[in-house]
């Protein structure tokens, strides 16, 4: 979930503030091979690239069993049944709850029975984003893995890949594999993480109550460690628009395509154009500019948190009007170009003839549609006073559609200051009720406050020095996280989040760095080494 890492090919900016604790030198670890113990001493250089090369082939072919297994939020039923079977062949007993959470114990490497029990943790669920015109159906369908080895990266062909968070998941199966070094160990792989997080929610305590710490593998950038993030909602909104016989003659569809999107939390700075409010924002102008026309469906976005790359609508319109909606839209069009210059330059619209439609929306509630999808708070609503670039609150319009069926949409709030999350949710429920529609918040992610005393923290500060030379990135985030439901079910629970190197997740330019691999399975090593010592 990280942007700006170092090395990392990406340019992106991160909405974050470094914290300073203070440092110590620990002794370092060597990084074990897939099939190797693990622990000792550190190599020589030429050895440890040996293993880099190891731990890398079997975090891609972990990558690709992945990414053979459809996963999107809320349809993780085939992932579930994989992960409960593979944990089966390597001779351990999961658990796979009601959620379909997936649970199990990793016996001590001998000699570390007495360290106290950790957690690794990831989630199951992918957030899937299409090519425009890729004939892709993300409940049967696999990834297609594209691997560059001269860049070392992995993506996908048309579609995200899926490191968000295959990658952590990857990793965990690895250290299962590989026979890492580590005392005992209970993962725990959850559904829903990135669309409502059911599997954090409804996890049963019991499985965090007997454990001293948690590592989080699902942030996504090498150089950083995560220690804290924001709450979040989401807000569903329905209604029955009437709908009447269409008065026009001519049906024509207007997309608009091509656009950055990206992650609602971690991009939502970037100053990104949501495709639904720039295709609704036309129907405005239309209206603005004396031009007549009625609106028969609407659709854009794919998931709340994801900011929509994409949007089309069907209306209706006179014959005669036809050339001056071309002139419209090269105006109001261009003009966006003009306005997302060096942002959104992949940004293009199109208009087509369409199949003439059986009804189209009344005109009030064309316009009740319209002033929902462009009236509605999008985007940064406040930057931090007292961290400098971290966002403090948000919302993201992510889902719009409208048919015969009726219309719906959602939106994702973001904050970490309840009074903002409060502000913005009142605001959007006050508008769709304005419009005469119904809108109900469900609670997406509990806040993960920073812990200051955190040892876990303080061996991760301190191992990544003695490794790497520099210090690690402590960062806060404004997005959600498990951890801080984790937080609520056990207090006392000590927690961090790593990651491998990964940029433009939940798009279908999502890169996983392969060689910033090694870098996490060190640091990760010389944690679970580290953290069962006196």
């Amino acid at each position: 979930m990280a942007e700006n890492v170092k090395n990392n090919k990406s340019t992106k900016k991160r909405l974050w503030r470094c914290i300073a604790l203070p440092l110590c030198v620990v002794t370092a670890f060597a990084l074990s091979s897939c099939g190797g113990s693990g622990g000792g001493a550190a190599e020589p250089e030429e050895a440890v690239g040996t293993a880099d090369a190891e731990i890398i082939e079997c975090v891609a072919d972990n990558m690709s069993l992945l990414a053979a297994v459809p996963r999107p939020s809320h349809h993780e039923e085939k992932i579930s049944e994989y992960f409960v079977n593979w944990a089966k062949e390597q001779g351990l007993s999961p658990v796979q709850d009601e959620t379909l959470n997936v649970i199990f114990d990793v016996p001590a490497t001998e000699g570390m029975e007495d360290y106290p029990l950790g957690i690794l943790q990831g989630h199951m669920d992918m957030v899937v984003a299409v090519e425009d015109g890729k004939d892709f159906d993300p409940l049967n369908d696999t990834i297609t893995i594209v691997r560059d080895d001269e860049n070392n990266t992995l993506t996908a062909d048309g579609t995200s890949l899926g490191s968000d968070d295959g990658a952590g998941c990857a990793i965990i199966m690895a250290v299962v594999q590989g026979k890492m070094s580590h005392g005992p160990l209970r993962v725990i792989i959850t559904v829903d993480e990135e669309d409502g997080m059911d599997g954090a929610f409804n996890l049963d305590s019991a499985y965090l109550a007997d454990a001293a710490y948690l590592i989080n593998i699902d942030n996504e950038a090498s150089n950083e460690v995560l220690v804290s993030t924001a709450a979040g909602d989401s807000v569903r909104i329905t209604g029955t628009p009437a709908r009447c016989a269409p008065s026009g003659d001519t049906a024509v569809t207007v997309q608009l395509s091509g656009l950055c999107g990206g992650h609602s939390g971690m991009e939502i700075d970037k100053g990104r154009l949501n495709g639904i409010i720039g295709l609704a924002g036309f129907l405005k102008y239309l209206d603005e500019n004396g031009i007549s026309c009625e609106l028969a469906s609407f659709e854009g976005g794919t998931a709340l948190n994801a900011i929509p790359t994409k949007a089309s609508c069907t209306v209706v319109i006179n014959g005669a009007d036809l050339e001056a909606l071309q002139t419209a839209a090269d105006a109001y069009f261009g003009g966006l170009k003009e306005e997302y210059a060096g942002i959104e330059d992949a940004m293009s619209y199109s208009i087509s003839e369409a199949e003439a439609p059986a009804s189209v929306l009344a005109a009030d509630d064309k316009n009740n549609a319209v002033r929902m999808a462009t009236g509605i708070i999008n985007g940064v609503y406040t930057m931090s006073a007292d961290m400098e670039g971290l966002v403090e609150s948000s919302s993201n319009l992510g889902l719009f559609s409208i048919s015969e069926e009726g219309l719906s949409g959602g939106t994702y709030i973001r904050s970490s200051v309840g009074a903002l999350e409060s502000e913005i949710l009142d605001s959007q429920l006050s508008l769709a009720a304005s419009c005469g529609y119904e809108a109900e918040s469900v609670k997406m992610a509990d806040p993960w406050p920073y812990d200051p005393d955190s040892r876990l923290l303080a061996l991760t500060k301190e191992i990544y020095l003695t490794q790497n030379g520099e210090e690690i990135n402590v960062v806060a985030l404004h997005a959600g996280l498990e951890c801080g439901t984790f937080k609520l079910l056990n207090p006392e629970l000590d927690m961090i989040s790593i990651g491998p190197d990964i940029s433009d997740a939940h798009t279908i330019n999502e890169t996983l760095y392969l060689d910033s691999v090694p870098k996490i399975w060190r640091l990760l090593e010389g944690l679970l080494v580290k953290v069962g010592e006196a």
